[in-house]
């Protein structure tokens, strides 16, 4: 059977494409791949059921006075930026990885697109699967935060916040696929990034106030996501005052591109 990517190298061949169409066509083909394949249908539902447990575990700790409304909604909203940003580094290292391990790779760089606009076509699978994540996640979001005022807030605050930190680890990771021969390699290395990015979910504030915890959270840009949600969720202070946060994590997304678009130039034809 053809591949999608043979389909697309066979048809460029006869007309050649824009960039612009040609992205097009690969992001339609990442996400078929990441959404309607039997793969992308079992990663929806572990990630319902993982919002799930989170979500019944955080209404019992509000039902018995052991976390206030905002905090609860604070914690779904870095759950679900955790969980978007796992799917974006799975997604990313087998955008390109995976292709190599499939053979599908060499079809795909056959067709004659600018690197700019293959790397735009996989980033936009991530993006769809990241759509997907938070569409998915809003009932979860309201199911905890219905009785409170911020959600609203909380909702702006990951779609402004939560994309740039999701498709910059997801161009992290498709960078990492295409420099390492090794599909495990790469993903154990971006898991070990986000693990460590991620830490501020899981450890004390205690721990961050400290003179590294301080430091690491200077140039984290999860930790620079989760401070402003803090700030709006918790505080009740307007997402606009965060412009700073939000430059932080849209200098790590735009940083995560070049290196994903460095390593894309480096794939040879």
């Amino acid at each position: 059977m053809t591949s999608h990517a043979d389909q697309v190298s066979v048809r460029s061949a006869v007309l050649p494409l824009r960039p612009a169409a040609g992205a097009w066509l690969i992001a339609r083909k990442e996400t078929g791949e990441l959404l309607l394949s039997r793969r992308g249908l079992a990663w929806l539902l572990v990630v319902a059921v993982v919002l799930s447990a989170f979500a019944l575990l955080l209404v019992s700790d509000t039902e018995l006075g052991l976390l206030d409304n905002a905090q609860v909604v604070y914690d779904m909203v870095g759950i679900v930026i955790g969980v978007g940003a796992l799917i974006g580094v799975v997604a990313g290292v087998d955008a390109v990885g995976g292709e190599r391990e499939r053979g599908s790779l060499v079809p795909l760089l056959l067709v004659p697109l600018p690197r700019g606009a293959l790397l735009a076509g996989k980033l936009g699978g991530i993006a769809a699967a990241w759509a997907m994540t938070l569409v998915v996640a809003l009932p979860y979001l309201w199911a905890v935060g219905s009785t409170g005022q911020n959600l609203g807030h909380a909702v702006a605050a990951l779609i402004v916040l939560g994309t740039p930190v999701v498709l910059g680890f997801g161009a992290f990771a498709l960078g990492l696929g295409a420099r390492l021969r090794s599909v495990p390699a790469a993903l154990n290395a971006a898991l070990v990034v986000l693990l460590l990015s991620a830490s501020p979910l899981v450890i004390g504030p205690g721990l961050r106030r400290t003179t590294i915890g301080a430091a690491f959270d200077a140039v984290n840009p999860f930790s620079a996501a989760l401070n402003a949600v803090d700030a709006v969720v918790i505080d009740g202070e307007r997402l606009a005052a965060h412009a700073l946060a939000f430059c932080a994590v849209a200098v790590w997304a735009l940083a995560a591109g070049w290196f994903a678009w460095a390593g894309m130039r480096r794939l040879a034809r």
